[in-house]
């Protein structure tokens, strides 16, 4: 390859020329293997003079005895080298062979040759993004791209297709320079010489993609990376206009950097270049900072893009901004890592950006491996806010998203690890259009991580946008659109606020996910989640708005595991009913599929602090509402999904509930599951419920579920429908009416389940509020509960139901299995199997009774000719457990508990099977018609049951 000597650039005056290279070409004999018909070649190169100066005074290119060239012959490169060098190297002899073509191309070095698309008539040709530069040479020789066309007479004449930037060094300790435009001019890569077509023969500079150019030094070929000695050197880079002007950025061995900028346009034309003059005469940022003054240089220079990837800047100390007005990083691409240490008492805020935080973006759309770790934020003492730092976003974009957290937004790749933040983070009442607000990160884009991080800050949004925005706030990550995002191990012991009527999704850890792929995983909130505005929604339709503790909505394939809420759900602002709101200890809720939430633990309590909530709710201790597929179940290492959190409803409602210990409501999809769950949560309507009747569907699993797999679930909550005019559907198990599981699978209800309200329509079930046999197969589960009229809310310890206190007098449906039972469409024979009761039922006195079963309070016809319908079969019966048993009691206080009938006879059973107002049913017989419904039962103790 051509090479510049350093001996003959240094006497060169800087400037421009438009040189071109001569070059001798000969016959040589040896023939390539393994390609047909090659035949050996002689060419004699011939070169353009140099021209006069204009900008760099030009060197001549000098040839070496290895020097390869990369000849075309039509179809395939091949390789010739030197065989005869003049004394003054401007000529040299190659040899090689080619196939017999009517015109030969010649790329120079032989590895700058890349590509061949015959189709386009093309060659490719790279100058590579970093540059070599051995022993006494002043540039890489490899660098030095130059293409020649054969004149037909056996000639080639070269032509240089590149540009140079000169550079001096005055110190010994520079081991990197490196330029890049301001504008991410492209002035690397690969770009196209065509052979053919129009104005062929002609180099295309449109297409490289190298935005970035480096020259390194080794001593020798073998030898490894060092420093440069004081001299001056070039950079290879294509014919390129700065639009902006270029930045030449310099490392020294220990890692400092420093960078030297021209501001306005710069054009570097083909066989001609610049002199940046002297570069290392700058002020450096040190690898290790230790000052404030360090740390603001820091930021000026990360500001004009001198930390690439796996670039790295350390703290060696805390640092005390003195309440300094922070100006973001616009685009950190390198390693910030904090050792530990804490940067405080300083604000963020400017009006003029719309992503606002420590760094604006953390890595970019190329996926540089960008990375913020290790740092305490916002605390002068590691454990409280300094009481002076904040970050405020004031600028919103009706066309983009506007972000704030301590990384703005999180972009391809980047990794946030270890960061802890105790500086709140708000969106101001400037805000007027979308935004996402996190206490690390506003967003994150595809394959960000975020491990390890906590957040202490208050999160809010105070903004002023409209309810159609769709915004979201999160005490870790406010939102992602992006695909595998990552939040591990992370903790927000944060409260998070929310005033902004466009704001519709909320989460502690997590706001919201629309993207796929998103994996929360071991993360812990205990903070509390408030919303406090009084007409929040969005534009998705019904179950618009979504609260949580852990991530407020789920978007396709998302991944929740092992994570925990301890923090309050607080409803703190009266609802607007043309929005419906989802409330989840873990997840508020999701229309998307594919999601799975497993091992996760809610203890926390979801309550209200307003006057009315006028919005269709569904709330669970885990998930809140979904109508995409999802599964809930235990951890990889057998941990069980546990909610011990309770739900109160305190206020009047004006729109119907779905709550739920583990799940609210789920709606539509089939493929979801809820297996290997345990409720202890208290499920409660306390509120005053006077001036409307609303439907509450209560379970101690699920509160209700249009389809979907309930299995192998545990309930020891507690459920009352306890004041106000609630037609309540309480179940064990499941809520219902018009939506039922698709199968309840061996589950356990050990939880109270108490109608004491003043609508006479409540139907409460151990397993099922409602049951519809045609729609549901209910399968060896176990109602070992009490069912009652009675008040148990009331008692020592006001957590866990105890005796009753005292007593509706209403009549409700209520059963050791189910409520209600519908009569099918079709005859269903075999849709409740393998069952076990252990029931006690009580009312208020014996003319309450007569919707009360041990199985099932009530069962109604459709028709005067309805299918059969039989419970148990002859091979797996239903198992009433002889402890079983029939309670009244007063409405005084204390109660009076007036024993009953003890289900231990199958005279007893028979007598009380069903509700003796069921037009079905003959306490006397069992049946009023065999054909219509029938029991299959068998009387058992508790040990044979199985349940000592």
């Amino acid at each position: 390859m051509k090479k510049y000597f350093c001996i003959i650039l240094s006497v060169f005056a800087f400037a421009s020329c438009a040189k071109e290279i001569e070059i001798s070409l000969i016959e040589s004999d040896a023939v390539h293997s393994g390609q047909p018909s090659l035949v050996p070649l002689t060419f004699q190169a011939k070169a353009e003079l140099m021209g006069t100066k204009s900008d760099i005074s030009f060197p001549s290119i000098l040839w070496e005895a290895d020097d390869e060239l990369a000849v075309f012959d039509g179809s395939a490169f091949n390789k010739f080298s030197v065989v005869n060098l003049s004394d003054d190297g401007r000529t040299a002899t190659f040899s090689g062979s080619a196939a017999d073509a009517a015109s030969y191309y010649a790329i120079a070095p032989y590895s700058a040759a890349t590509n061949i698309s015959t189709e386009n008539t093309r060659l490719s040709v790279k100058i590579p993004s970093t540059q070599t530069i051995i022993g006494s040479h002043c540039v890489d020789t490899g660098s030095l791209v130059s293409t020649a066309v054969d004149d037909g007479n056996g000639g080639l004449v070269f032509t240089n297709q590149f540009s140079l930037m000169k550079v001096k060094l005055d110190r010994n300790d520079v081991v990197s320079v490196m330029l890049r435009g301001n504008d991410s001019e492209n002035v690397g890569g690969t770009n196209h010489f065509y052979y053919g077509g129009e104005g062929a023969p002609r180099m295309d500079f449109s297409n490289a993609a190298g935005k970035s150019v480096r020259i390194v030094y080794k001593a020798s070929a073998d030898s490894e990376a060092s420093a440069f000695p004081a001299g001056e050197y070039y950079i290879v880079l294509w014919p390129t206009t700065f639009s902006e002007g270029y930045t030449v950025v310099i490392t020294t061995e220990e890692g400092a950097k420093g960078a030297k900028k021209k501001t306005f346009q710069q054009v570097l034309v083909r066989n001609s270049g610049q002199d940046v003059s002297t570069v290392d005469n700058v002020n450096y940022c040190p690898a290790e900072i230790v000052t404030a003054a360090q740390l603001k240089t820091w930021r000026n220079l990360a500001e004009i893009g001198v930390y690439g990837e796996g670039d790295e800047v350390r703290l060696g100390a805390d640092i005390d901004l003195g309440g300094y007005d922070w100006k973001p990083v616009t685009n950190y691409l390198g390693i910030f890592d904090g050792q530990g240490h804490k940067i405080y008492n300083f604000k963020v805020g400017y009006a003029s950006d719309n992503r606002m935080g420590f760094l604006r973006t953390l890595g970019s759309s190329s996926g540089e491996f960008a990375v913020l770790k290790n740092v305490i934020f916002g605390s002068s003492d590691g454990s409280s806010w300094d009481g002076s730092s904040q970050i405020e976003l004031l600028n919103s974009s009706a066309d983009s998203w506007s972000y704030a957290g301590l990384v703005g937004y999180a972009h391809k790749n980047s990794v946030i690890e270890n960061v802890v933040n105790f500086v709140p983070v708000t969106a101001s009442a400037a805000v007027t259009t979308r935004h996402a607000v996190g206490g690390i990160s506003g967003a994150a884009g595809d394959y960000a991580t975020i491990k390890d991080c906590v957040n202490y800050a208050t999160i809010t949004s105070k903004a002023a946008c409209e309810t159609t925005e769709d915004s979201a706030v999160g005490g870790i990550l406010g939102a992602t659109g992006s695909k595998d995002v990552s939040v591990i191990s992370c903790t927000n012991e944060g409260s998070i606020d929310n005033t902004c009527v466009g704001v519709s999704t909320i989460g502690g850890v997590v706001g919201k996910s629309t993207g796929t792929g998103l994996l929360v995983d071991g993360c812990v909130n205990a903070g509390s989640v408030s919303n406090s505005a009084a007409s929040m929604g969005s534009t998705k339709g019904n179950w618009d708005i979504y609260v949580a503790g852990v991530l407020g909505f789920m978007g396709n394939t998302t991944v929740v595991n092992e994570c925990t809420n301890t923090g309050k759900l607080y409803q703190a602002a009266a609802t607007n009913s043309a929005y419906d709101v989802c409330f989840g200890g873990i997840v508020g809720g999701s229309t998307k599929n594919g999601c799975i939430i497993k091992g996760c633990t809610n203890s926390a309590e979801f309550c209200y602090e307003m006057t009315e909530f006028s919005s269709w709710l569904a709330a669970g201790g885990i998930l809140g509402y979904t109508r995409g597929s999802v599964t809930i179940t235990k951890s990889d290492n057998g941990s069980p999904t546990v909610n011990t959190g309770q739900y109160f409803q305190r206020r009047n409602h004006t729109k119907n509930m779905y709550v739920g210990g583990i799940a609210g409501l789920i709606e539509k999809q089939t493929g979801s599951i809820i297996e290997y769950c345990t409720n202890e949560g208290r499920i409660v309507g306390f509120g005053d419920q006077s001036t409307a009747k609303v439907e509450f569907y209560g379970g101690g699993i699920c509160g209700g579920a249009s389809s979907g797999v309930l299995s192998n679930c545990v309930n020891n909550g507690f459920l009352i429908a306890r004041s106000g005019n609630h037609i309540a559907y309480f179940g064990g198990i499941a809520g219902s009416k018009n939506k039922y599981p698709t199968s309840i699978l061996g589950c356990i209800n050990n939880g109270t389940v108490s109608g004491y309200n003043s609508s006479g329509s409540t139907r409460l079930g151990g397993i099922l509020a409602v049951f519809q046999a045609d729609k549901t197969e209910v399968r060896n589960c176990l109602s070992n509960c009490l069912i009652t009229t009675g008040n148990v809310y009331t008692n020592s310890s006001g957590n866990t139901a105890g005796e009753p206190i005292n007593f509706q007098s209403k009549d409700y449906y209520k059963g050791g299995l189910f409520g209600e039972v519908l009569a099918p469409g079709a005859d269903v024979t075999d849709n409740v199997t393998g069952c076990i009761v252990n029931c006690t039922l009580s009312n208020q006195s014996p003319s309450k009774e007569g919707w009360t079963g041990i199985v099932a309070g009530q069962t109604k016809s459709t028709s005067s000719t309805s299918y059969k319908l039989a419970f148990g079969t002859a091979s797996d019966p239903i198992l009433i457990v002889n402890t079983s048993k029939i309670e009244y009691g007063s409405n005084s206080n204390p109660a009076t508990i007036t024993p009953g009938d003890v289900i231990n006879t199958t005279a007893n059973a028979y007598k009380w099977l069903m509700g003796t107002e069921s037009k079905l049913y003959n306490a006397s017989t069992g049946s009023s018609n065999t054909d219509k419904v029938d029991f299959n039962f068998t009387i058992v103790s508790p040990t044979q049951a199985g349940i000592e």
